[in-house]
C-alpha cells in the first residue's frame, strides 16, 4: 500500500482482528476510520441483532463510512471481515482476514491475511497479499 493513511488503518484493523481470533476464534465485521487530524477509530455496525448476518453489518459499515467521508469527517476508512479466498498461485482456498481500505483521494485496496485454525488461540497466519479493491470506495 502506498498511502501511509491506509497502512495505519490496516495495522489497526489487523491487530484487532488477530486479537479477536485469539480470544474468541472469530470476529464480527468492523470498520476503522481516520479523521483529518490523523486519529484512528474502530467502528462497529449495530444492525439491531445479537447475531447479525455479516453481509448486513458490512453493508451498514460501508454506507456509514462513505457518508462520513462525504461529510468530510474522515479521510480514509476500512472494513475488516472474515473471508474465504483463493491463495495466489494456487487453486487452494483459505480462511482469511480481509481488510477493504479506501482513501478519499480514490486509492483503494483489499488486503488479505490467510489463516488456519478455528479455535481461540490456535490460528496460524500466512503471507499477506493484496488486490485492487472494487467493493469499497469513498
Amino acid at each position: 500500500m502506498a498511502s501511509p493513511a491506509l497502512n495505519e488503518l490496516f495495522n489497526a484493523a489487523i491487530g484487532f482482528a488477530e486479537t479477536m481470533l485469539a480470544k474468541e476464534g472469530e470476529f464480527i465485521p468492523f470498520g476503522v476510520s481516520l479523521d483529518p487530524k490523523g486519529k484512528v477509530a474502530l467502528v462497529h455496525g449495530n444492525v439491531g441483532s445479537e447475531h447479525p448476518a455479516s453481509a448486513d453489518v458490512i453493508a451498514l459499515l460501508q454506507s456509514s463510512l462513505q457518508q462520513s467521508a462525504a461529510q468530510g469527517s474522515i479521510c480514509a476508512a476500512g472494513v475488516c471481515l472474515d473471508a474465504r479466498v483463493v491463495l495466489p498461485g494456487t487453486a487452494d482456498k483459505s480462511d482469511a482476514v480481509c481488510v477493504r481500505l479506501a482513501h478519499v483521494s480514490g486509492e483503494a485496496v483489499e488486503v488479505y491475511l490467510p489463516y488456519t485454525g478455528q479455535q481461540p488461540g490456535t490460528h496460524a497466519f500466512g503471507e499477506l497479499f493484496a488486490s485492487e479493491a472494487g467493493a469499497f470506495r469513498l
